[in-house]
């Protein structure tokens, strides 16, 4: 026996039917234009150029289902969460003011998350100058289609584009010598009202006598409005490096918001001043052997090693004799030495320690160099081998006239 479905079955099975797929929640996938740049920025009346646009996935949305079906006379479900990749129709920059020869309808599919599509169109700019503000239309399936106004800068004196203001502090030692390295810091700036990204710093110094003691290039994310960050930069100096005010070139660039990169040259100011070092090269006296009682010359031939002049250099000596003990030398380069002659009356003989002072001046300022000397005075024989000569003579006369007279007196 079979029997008939009622008005009111039918209804019941179609509505479970219906309620084996619902849609429960869903949330809508976003697609936004990351960066735009115009090429050339500023285009005469008629001319053809580029418009690049940069397109972004920044959430890929998700949708819940809930499946229901009956079971003896009661209603059980299960939910499904799908994720939703959002699917570009077209992309295409409206023709308004500005003609698009080509370029519209070239990209359709799929974006991932943070995936970056870049899409570049030709246009012709208008005849009249001043500024348009064309559209990029992108249609997305079933989601939020997006229409971004994009600036077109024909032939006015128009900035279209706010840009940040990099600026660079430098604390460096006022003066280095050298060889030495010098540390410091930089402080990067950014005192624009947008904010900028991808900042890099590289520092040149091909063709100076400085060189990187450690990177070479540094980097920072980004820096929004008002914003500073530091970075420590270790110079090295060469060992041969004359003294003078050293520039050394820094190359900033950093991103704008249209994806364009902005470049400015700074510059390290590092004032190298060499340093003198003095010592002793050579030590004689004039006669070679000093006695007592006799005037010398004591020459003391200084040195400069350093890498800076040695200017007003004087030297004093404390022997306890009588004579010249203080002499003035002037300038020594590096490299070079030069003599301070000290005239000296010798004493009693012995051997005499003293203490030789240099003072000098440089670029560091005033310095003394000081060193322990020695000199021996020898005993003079001159007097005494005189004397012995005189009773020599005289012995020798008296014996001869003895001789004489006893000759003479027997004949």
């Amino acid at each position: 026996m079979t029997s008939a479905l009622t008005p009111l079955s039918v209804c019941a099975v179609l509505l479970a039917a219906a309620l084996l797929c619902i849609p429960v929640a869903a949330q809508v996938s976003s697609v936004i234009v990351d960066s735009y740049q115009v090429t050339p920025a500023v285009l005469m009346p008629g001319e053809k150029g580029t418009v690049t646009v940069t397109i972004r996935s920044v959430s890929s949305g998700s949708q819940t289902s809930t499946v229901s079906y009956p079971d003896s006379g009661l209603t059980a479900s299960s939910a499904t969460t799908t994720e939703i990749i959002p699917y570009v129709d077209s992309v295409i920059l409206a023709e308004k003011d500005i003609k698009v020869l080509g370029g519209n309808g070239q990209f359709e599919g799929y974006i991932g998350l943070n995936q970056i599509i870049p899409l570049t169109f030709l246009i012709e700019a208008p005849q009249k100058s001043g500024l348009y503000f064309p559209e990029v239309l992108v249609r997305i399936r079933g989601g939020q289609s997006l229409k971004y106004p994009v600036p077109v800068n024909v032939n006015t004196q128009i900035s279209v584009m706010r840009v940040p203001s990099i600026s660079l502090a430098k604390d460096f030692p006022a003066m280095v010598r050298p060889g030495e390295t010098a540390e410091g810091t930089i402080i990067v700036s950014n005192g624009g009202q947008v904010r900028a990204d991808n900042i890099r710093l590289l520092l040149a110094t091909e063709g100076i006598p400085v060189g990187p003691a450690g990177p070479s290039v540094f980097l920072i994310e980004y820096l929004e409005p008002g914003e500073r960050a530091g970075v420590n930069v270790s110079l090295k100096v060469d060992q041969g490096a004359a003294s003078l005010l050293t520039e050394v070139p820094v190359q900033v660039s950093y991103r704008l918001l249209d994806g364009s990169v902005a470049t400015q040259n700074e510059a390290i100011s590092l004032d190298i001043r060499g340093e003198a070092e003095l010592g002793i090269a050579a030590l004689e006296t004039s006669p070679i052997r000093v006695e007592q009682g006799q005037p010398f010359d004591l020459t003391i031939r200084i040195e400069n090693t350093g890498t800076g002049d040695a200017k007003s250099v004087s030297a004093t000596v404390d022997l306890p004799f009588t004579g010249t003990k203080e002499a003035f030398i002037g300038k020594i380069k590096p490299g070079n030495d030069a003599p301070a002659v000290f005239t000296l009356d010798a004493d009693r003989p012995g051997t005499y320690q003293y203490l030789a002072e240099i003072t000098f001046t440089d670029d560091w300022g005033t310095r003394t160099y000081t060193r322990q000397l020695d000199l021996v005075v020898y005993r003079s024989y001159g007097t005494w081998i005189a004397l012995a000569a005189l009773i020599i003579l005289a012995v020798g006369g008296y014996f001869g006239y003895r001789w004489w007279k006893a000759k003479h007196g027997a004949s």
